[in-house]
């Protein structure tokens, strides 16, 4: 009789043991998938806004005549406009017209009936804005700063 205690005992013991590891396990194995998910999306959701977040600050608000209310703004979008446009604005700049050109004007805040004058001191300012001793930083800060001047920035 002695011995099936004993059995016994054992039995439920190694039960009660390993029941308890296997459940922790079980639940460690059922929320790994969930965390390792959790983790990965938080680092790549940074990650990304790193990039997109100037897109976003372009983006969020290009309604003309928007900027009346925020000019902080409409000059980051015009600064992040003309910097990752910067080739085809040359080009449109070079002709003295093109859609980029409009483009700029419109962010630049300058009147739709000042579109051609715009667009002739533009061509006009070429030759400075894009000599080849400066750099494409430089060349898109002028641009900005001539955009600017014609557009939100004129003194009324």
């Amino acid at each position: 009789m002695r011995t099936s205690h004993w059995r016994l005992a054992t039995c439920a013991g190694i039960l009660f043991v390993t029941s308890g590891c296997i459940t922790h396990a079980t639940i460690e194995l059922t929320k790994a998938p969930f965390d390792a998910t959790t983790q990965l999306t938080n680092g790549t959701t940074a990650a990304s806004s790193e990039f997109t977040q100037p897109l976003k600050e372009f983006t969020s608000s290009t309604t003309p005549g928007a900027a009346s209310m925020a000019p902080a703004r409409a000059r980051k979008r015009l600064e992040v406009f003309t910097a990752s446009s910067h080739d085809n604005l040359r080009s449109d700049i070079s002709r003295g017209y093109g859609e980029y050109l409009v483009s700029l004007a419109t962010l630049a805040g300058v009147p739709s009936v000042q579109f051609p004058e715009f667009q002739s001191l533009m061509q006009d300012s070429y030759g400075t804005m894009f000599d080849d001793a400066f750099p494409a930083a430089d060349s898109t800060r002028q641009i900005v700063d001539i955009a600017w001047a014609a557009g939100y920035g004129r003194v009324r």
